[in-house]
This record gives C-alpha cells, sequence and structure tokens, in this order.
C-alpha cells in the first residue's frame, strides 16, 4: 500500500469511525490560483507566488502573475505582466478553464490601470485544468496546469463496494402537500362474526385464539338439535381467530363463536377539517407516515363521522402484507394536492453543507468533485435545482458524506 493511500485510509478512520481499510481515494492536490483543497501531506513542492500572492508563471524574460480575486466583488481574474521586470501595456492574455465534464470557461484580459481583468465572473468550484496564452511582441507564450480543488478519485469497485450510488439529474415534479392525521382501522369486510348453523352441542374446537387459518378451514364441529348430524364450521376467509367464544361440551346458539380478523390490508382514516376540505377528493396520492417508515396509498373515499365530529375521514387504502401495522395505530399522511413540474430536480439526499454552500457531488469517470447549488422548492424528498447542475449530469445520493469528509480532510482551504 502506497503511502497516499495509506493517509487517505487514516482520514477516513479518523472522521468516520468506521472500519474502512483498503479504501483506496487518491485525493487531487490543489494548484494554482492561491486556493485548493489538496493534501499538503503530499505536496512534493512549493508553488511559486507572485508579489500580489498569484500564481507566478515565467518563459524566459516574460513574467505572468495570474491571481483570483474576490474581496469585495464576485472572483475575477486579475493578471500581471511584466518583460524584463517591467509592466507591460500591450499584450493579448486569454485563460481557459477546463471544468470535469467537458464545460468550458474562456477569458479575455484588459489592461486597468494597475493590472490586466479577465472579462467574466470564476464561478465556483475553482477547480479546472487551466490554459494561460500570452501574445507578446509577436511571439506566443503557453502555460498549462491543473487547479483542482473539491475533487477525488475512487475506483469504480471501490466505489461500489463502500455503496456509493448515483442518478442522473433531469426534469421531474415537486409536489405540495397538505398534512393530516387519523389511525389506522381494519376495513368491515376484513373482520367476520361466526355463528352455528343450526343450535346443538359443540362437539370439538379446532382453534385458538391468535391462530393464523385459512379459507375453509375447519373452527368446530356441532352436533345439529334436530337432527343429530355433525356439521362443520368453516371460515369463509383467511384470518386470525380475534375471539373464541366456543367449548366443547356447550350449546352453540345465535351467539357469535368466532370472531375472524384479516389485516393485511387496512384503512388510514385520515381527519380532514372543514378548512382543508377543498383540497382534498378521491384519487389524490398520499404518503403515509407510520413509524418512520413511508407507505403509499391513494384515497379512495371520503366520509363523515358518526358522531358529528367537526371533521371528514380521508380512507386510504393500505397493504400490510409484512404485518408491521395494526389497528389503533396513530399515522400522519401528506396528501399530494398539487404536482409542480420543474426543469431539474435531484433527490434531497444528495445534499452536503460545504463552507457556506448546500452542494451536491457530480461523477465524471472515476473522479468526484463539488457542486455549489442554488435550490428552489422541495417537498421533502425531491428539491428543485435552479443552478449548479445541468441536466444529463451523474450525481451522488447514497453516502455523499464519504466524499465530503475526505475532501475536507484533505485541507478544505480557499485563500486568493
Amino acid at each position: 500500500m502506497n503511502r497516499q493511500m495509506k493517509t487517505l485510509i487514516k482520514r477516513w478512520l479518523r472522521v468516520l469511525v468506521i472500519p474502512l481499510m483498503g479504501f483506496a481515494l487518491n485525493a487531487q492536490s490543489a494548484g494554482g490560483d492561491a486556493h485548493g483543497y489538496g493534501d499538503h501531506e503530499e505536496e512534493t513542492h512549493e508553488e511559486q507566488k507572485g508579489p500580489n500572492g498569484g500564481k507566478l508563471l515565467r518563459d524566459g524574460d516574460i513574467e505572468l502573475e495570474l491571481a483570483i480575486f474576490e474581496r469585495g466583488v464576485p472572483p475575477e481574474y486579475r493578471a500581471w505582466i511584466t518583460h524584463d521586470g517591467k509592466p507591460v501595456d500591450n499584450a493579448q492574455l486569454t485563460v481557459t478553464l477546463s471544468r470535469l465534464g467537458g464545460q468550458q470557461d474562456v477569458f479575455s484580459f484588459n489592461k486597468q490601470e494597475a493590472f490586466w481583468l479577465g472579462d467574466g465572473v470564476v464561478t465556483e468550484p475553482h477547480s479546472f485544468d487551466v490554459t494561460a496564452n500570452l501574445r507578446l511582441e509577436g511571439k506566443s507564450h503557453q502555460w498549462q496546469w491543473e487547479s483542482h480543488e473539491g475533487r477525488v478519485e475512487i475506483a469504480a469497485d471501490m466505489a461500489k463496494k463502500v455503496g456509493i450510488d448515483t442518478e442522473v439529474a433531469g426534469p421531474g415534479s415537486i409536489e405540495r402537500h397538505l398534512q393530516v392525521y387519523g389511525r389506522l382501522t381494519t376495513p368491515p369486510d376484513q373482520k367476520t362474526y361466526l355463528r352455528a348453523r343450526f343450535p346443538g352441542v359443540v362437539k370439538a374446537v379446532r382453534v385458538n385464539v391468535g391462530d393464523r387459518v385459512s379459507k375453509s378451514d375447519v373452527l368446530a364441529v356441532i352436533e345439529s338439535n334436530e337432527s343429530l348430524q355433525s356439521y362443520e364450521l368453516r371460515a369463509p376467509m383467511a384470518g386470525v381467530v380475534q375471539e373464541r367464544l366456543a367449548n366443547v361440551g356447550e350449546t352453540a346458539t345465535d351467539s357469535p363463536l368466532f370472531t375472524l380478523i384479516n389485516n393485511e390490508t387496512l384503512w388510514a382514516e385520515l381527519k380532514v377539517f372543514p378548512g382543508q376540505r377543498g383540497q382534498v377528493k378521491p384519487g389524490q396520492s398520499v404518503h403515509i407516515e407510520h413509524n418512520t417508515h413511508i407507505h403509499e396509498g391513494q384515497i379512495t373515499h371520503i366520509t363523515s363521522p358518526s358522531g358529528g365530529e367537526p371533521y371528514v375521514f380521508a380512507r386510504v387504502t393500505l397493504n400490510n402484507e409484512n404485518d408491521d401495522m395494526a389497528p389503533g395505530d396513530l399515522v400522519n399522511g401528506k396528501i399530494d394536492v398539487e404536482i409542480i413540474k420543474v426543469p431539474l430536480v435531484i433527490d434531497k439526499r444528495a445534499l452536503q453543507d460545504f463552507r457556506d454552500w448546500k452542494v451536491a457531488f457530480i461523477k465524471v469517470g472515476d473522479s468526484y468533485e463539488i457542486r455549489p447549488l442554488e435550490l428552489g422548492r422541495s417537498d421533502g424528498r425531491s428539491i428543485e435545482v435552479l443552478d449548479g447542475l445541468n441536466a444529463g449530469d451523474h450525481y451522488v445520493v447514497e453516502n455523499s458524506y464519504l466524499i465530503k469528509a475526505d475532501i475536507e480532510k484533505s485541507g478544505a482551504s480557499h485563500d486568493h
């Protein structure tokens, strides 16, 4: 294991306290433009700085100092050009920034009183491959270098091993919700009371409270008083025996002998008050939260309770095949009352706090890099992106905090 790999593994262990031995990240060291998130422990040389704090570039007796300036102004390029140590007034300078994903930003420079000024804002992140072209006195000079920040390299097999998953940014919808509350109940057709068909003596009882039965299973055997013939009392549906009121030797009359209940399907009865009533109608989708789990359903019908309460019930049928819900449980629901189409959305799980930004991490090949975002509306699951990502970008959804942790531990400086 090389030195860089060992350094990165130790860093992850200190931050995350999880066993990630063997997790080989190749963090990109910062270079240029007076700032970066580089691994200073791994730097092999000291970058030359000019008198204005910028990156100093030389070609014979030509010197170019280039810096990003942002004190009191949006980030802008400033340059100082000298020939034989004397400032130059007549030159042509362009700087091309090649960003992760293929975008290129080109800056032309104009002479100011004390420096040369680039025409445009150097948008974040300040992470790119830089090409500076200078035309002076009929000769061309070119410099190229990497200036990466907020970027790491993770091999595909390692990303898969630690669960770093991506999705594609694109158009989608934001839901406007109405918050409501209620309880779970058993639908009337999922509960039945079994009585003897003919009065008689209970000769056998085959089930007990809590037993799960299938449709047509025998629950009891009864001897008719009139014919003295025995007949079987069978389950009319699958379910669980909730009550047993029959014992061998007792007389069966018209009173219930068993109560069967089937909770594979439940109703969520959600209270909708008068001020909300105009926004609710059958067919609307509802996200039901129960014990931190989300169950999806639709409003099947709206009905008034029998006691004259100041609300109506919006009933949602829920699948309970996993038997993780029970009648009487409290639930809350988010009713979709409006679906808003937006040009670009991402999964809200992708967001991380980084410096004073909300960021997502894009993936290009084996490279991952921060993207500061301007965000819009959210429904708790998806969030609108106004600026910072493009449709088609692959962004990290699962375990993006691992990437953030490594970048921060690589030396999160941002000095200009």
